[in-house]
């Protein structure tokens, strides 16, 4: 079917890394480059090996162009049902960056225009193409620990990079559907199970709605900025319960400075019932221990063949599996409804620490 010709909406920190990913790609074509913020264009142009794409600020623009086959956004969640659906509609390919929205209507909205269309939508949820999970999920397929009785993740980090938006719930959906979508679609990848319902602590240490925060995030390219508007919340703890009786916990701390001192950087964890430990550490390692023949594996993963630019593992392995799917017409592994799953678990997170009570994903889901 010849290259296919792709525009990418918003090129910040995500939208960037996906442009020059796909522009590294033979069966892809950068045509396009959609944003209003010129130094997001101009970093993204000089990283740009094989497309001289045309640059427009308003995504309304590309909408009924014929030389356009497939679009990536990455704009703020609060946008993705706008513009989404827009595409959708034009009879455009989707890759949009995760969360799938920030409600679930929205959420609901675009599988609904998806649906309709015919088209691929995939979302960004880029763990799934990961060599380290894949090869966690690999072992479990062995039988290694048997059916994974409890999981956990340590996300201690650096705040979100000082942009509005990030820090209005209304916006972003929350700290917890920002971020930990990402976790808790592999907690529902592994455990292989339906959550049932979630309960969550959380709050405000440092970063506090009303006072002076100076903002700096260590991964973007967005300079120390002050927000006082902050809506979200800095710290939880997520519990989440699974109708096979599986459960799994989440740990979240946003305000680490600076990011990973001693080295821990992000753990995922689980236990089988056979009473066996797999732990992987700083999306590089996996260290399997126990179970019934008590060995101790220690797996160096390689985490650079599916990703570019030190960006996050499995990166550049879901941009090629994207343009398959356009090429195959098949559905994506990170598909719409699997991002909706995640996104359920996020959104009762939210609401238990509201509430302060156990929320039921039904409630959510309707």
């Amino acid at each position: 079917m010849g290259k296919i010709k792709m525009a990418f909406i918003g090129v910040g920190d995500m939208g960037s890394h996906h442009c020059i990913g796909f522009d590294l790609l033979e069966d892809s074509e950068v045509r396009y480059i959609c944003d209003m913020n010129e130094a997001n264009v101009a970093r993204t142009m000089s990283e740009l090996k094989n497309s001289n794409p045309t640059i427009v600020s308003d995504y309304r623009e590309l909408l009924t162009k014929e030389d356009l086959d497939a679009v990536v956004i990455s704009v703020p969640n609060y946008l993705h049902r706008e513009v989404a659906v827009a595409f959708l509609e034009a009879g455009k390919h989707v890759f949009l960056e995760k969360p799938v929205a920030h409600t679930i209507e929205d959420c609901d909205a675009i599988i609904e225009a998806a649906e309709a269309s015919g088209r691929i939508l995939q979302i960004g949820l880029v763990y799934r193409y990961s060599n380290l999970y894949r090869r966690m999920e690999k072992e479990l397929e062995n039988g290694r620990l048997g059916d994974v009785k409890l999981m956990w993740c340590k996300e201690f980090r650096d705040p979100f990079p000082p942009a509005d938006w990030f820090y209005d719930k209304t916006k972003s959906g929350g700290a917890i559907v920002e971020k930990d979508c990402h976790h808790f679609d592999i907690f529902n990848w592994m455990i292989q199970a339906k959550p049932v319902r979630v309960f969550a602590s959380g709050g405000q240490h440092v970063m506090k709605q009303g006072e002076p925060n100076q903002i700096q995030n260590s991964y973007s390219h967005y300079p120390t900025k002050e927000i006082s508007d902050t809506s979200i919340v800095d710290h939880a703890f997520i519990t989440i319960d699974y109708d096979n009786g599986s459960k799994a916990n989440l740990g979240l701390c946003m305000y680490l400075k600076p990011r990973n001192l001693m080295g821990e950087g992000l753990e995922i964890g689980l236990i089988g019932e056979n009473g066996g430990q797999m732990v992987a550490r700083n999306d590089k390692t996996i260290d399997i221990v126990g179970g019934q023949d008590w060995t101790k594996d220690h797996l160096e993963i390689d985490v650079s063949s599916d990703s570019i630019m030190g960006g996050h593992t499995g990166g550049q392995t879901q941009r090629i599996d994207f343009l398959k799917c356009i090429e195959e017409g098949r559905q994506p592994f990170a598909s719409a409804q699997v991002g909706r799953n995640a996104l359920l678990i996020a959104l009762a997170a939210e609401k238990s620490i509201l509430e302060e009570r156990y929320v039921y994903l039904e409630e959510i889901s309707g």
